[in-house]
């Protein structure tokens, strides 16, 4: 996957307001996404997923099941109250990556981007070794990405509010 050295910042940015769990800086990080046009944003939104895909399985070395979403959607949903997503969306977002489908096609898109960034910036910095640090997490998830063992593979997105794509990333094989 080629990560854009524009988006990368915007991507970081955005997931270092729900790791600080700062409501307000959160807001401006999404806005500043929304700013740079559609295809910034669907880029970004992009990375993002892309990001959560490689940390959540790599978190449990593979796919985990259906007990351990469960328990994941209710840790997210507790751990970051501040942002109001409810069990059921960020059940369905976990379900989705591991499922490697879209999840602005079981969501709605507004809701699958806000998912994306906070289970995306809980997962990196909820499971961090003490010894390290959520950007070290994010650093090492995005090495990864860029290498030549990850492809992207393209989902069209259709509903309202933001245009693009939304892209799965596997391992290839």
């Amino acid at each position: 996957m080629r990560i854009d050295s524009q988006v990368e910042p915007l991507v970081r940015e955005a997931l270092a307001a729900v790791v600080a769990r700062d409501p307000a800086r959160s807001v401006v990080a999404t806005q500043t996404l929304v700013d740079q046009g559609d295809q910034t944003f669907a880029d970004a939104v992009d990375l993002c997923l892309a990001v959560d895909n490689h940390v959540l399985l790599d978190l449990y070395d593979g796919p985990p099941n259906l007990d351990s979403i469960a328990s994941l959607a209710d840790s997210v949903v507790h751990m970051e109250a501040w942002a109001d997503i409810d069990r059921p969306t960020a059940q369905t977002f976990l379900t989705a990556l591991v499922e490697q489908e879209d999840p602005a096609l079981l969501l709605p898109p507004a809701d699958a981007v806000e998912a994306g960034f906070v289970v995306g910036g809980w997962l990196l910095s909820a499971f961090v070794p003490e010894s390290a640090s959520w950007e070290s997490a994010l650093d090492h998830a995005l090495d990864a990405l860029g290498s030549d063992d990850w492809t992207a593979e393209s989902l069209a997105v259709g509903a309202g509010g933001f245009a693009g794509t939304i892209r799965r990333v596997s391992p290839s094989r």
